[in-house]
């Protein structure tokens, strides 16, 4: 399944180092760290992996962290969460966490934001400018369980720079500044950091052996992200709302929507 022979990391990378995943990240969109779980460690998470996916609907496996601590604990994970504080903040949290597990044929092989678009610009303005680094909510680590080294293996296909863009990816043979679809190929135990506004895709898989894709999802645990939270649902709240007209309720105390 792997040819990876990495043992691993578990403490926060130097600081010179840190600073150039971070700046490749903002740049591109992406930043790769190669190494980071040990071919023992992706072995056990692709058997827990399996297990659940028996009674999975689909072939993403949601909410493993409910399933082992194996998964949860990976969130505290160096040089995982040194790096993601980095970008978020001291205070990021947990915000998701799944596995795609896809064997051949299966890919979420559509080119797209994740979401929705974040900063969009009128059609006069080509981009957003470089010298700016664009503020996040949320993103993705992005954690191969299995080798994903061809094509073949369905790796994430990305365009660099499209988060500057303001816009969504077109439908088909998407370029940004003369900049077309990149794989991104890696081994099993490495890990990329991911703007989930870059233009993206899950290429096809076309190869022989199911390819792990673990997504750990952070979000700022600031109190100015906090706010879009909704009211907190106190007695006093409770007795307020009872009876109200629904579009108020949800409005006061509904879970934050993406639209």
């Amino acid at each position: 399944m792997t040819t990876t022979t990495s043992a691993g990391l578990t403490a926060p990378l130097p600081e010179t180092v840190t600073k150039d995943i971070i700046d490749q990240f903002y740049r591109d969109g992406n930043a790769i760290v190669k190494g980071v779980l040990s071919t023992e460690e992706c072995a056990a998470l692709r058997v827990l992996t399996d297990e659940a996916a028996k009674s999975s609907p689909s072939f993403i496996v949601r909410n493993p962290e409910e399933m082992n601590i194996a998964f949860a604990r990976l969130f505290i994970r160096e040089p995982i969460l040194s790096l993601v504080q980095k970008i978020l903040g001291p205070e990021a949290r947990f915000c998701g966490q799944n596995v795609i597990r896809n064997v051949p044929g299966q890919s979420i092989s559509h080119w797209h934001v994740d979401d929705k678009l974040e900063y969009p610009l009128p059609p006069d303005v080509p981009r957003w400018d470089a010298r700016v680094r664009l503020p996040m909510t949320w993103l993705s680590v992005q954690v191969p369980l299995s080798d994903i080294t061809s094509p073949e293996d369905g790796p994430t296909e990305i365009v660099k720079g499209s988060h500057y863009s303001g816009r969504v990816s077109p439908k088909e043979n998407p370029v940004f500044e003369g900049r077309g679809a990149e794989p991104v190929l890696c081994h099993a135990g490495d890990i990329y950091i991911f703007n989930h506004q870059l233009w993206h895709r899950g290429s096809p898989n076309t190869g022989k052996r199911t390819r792990y894709l673990m997504q750990l999802q952070y979000a700022r645990g600031d109190s100015l992200a906090w706010r879009c939270q909704g009211a907190v649902r106190t007695p006093a709240l409770e007795k307020v709302l009872a009876g109200a007209d629904p579009k108020l309720v949800d409005l006061m105390v509904g879970p934050p929507k993406y639209v």
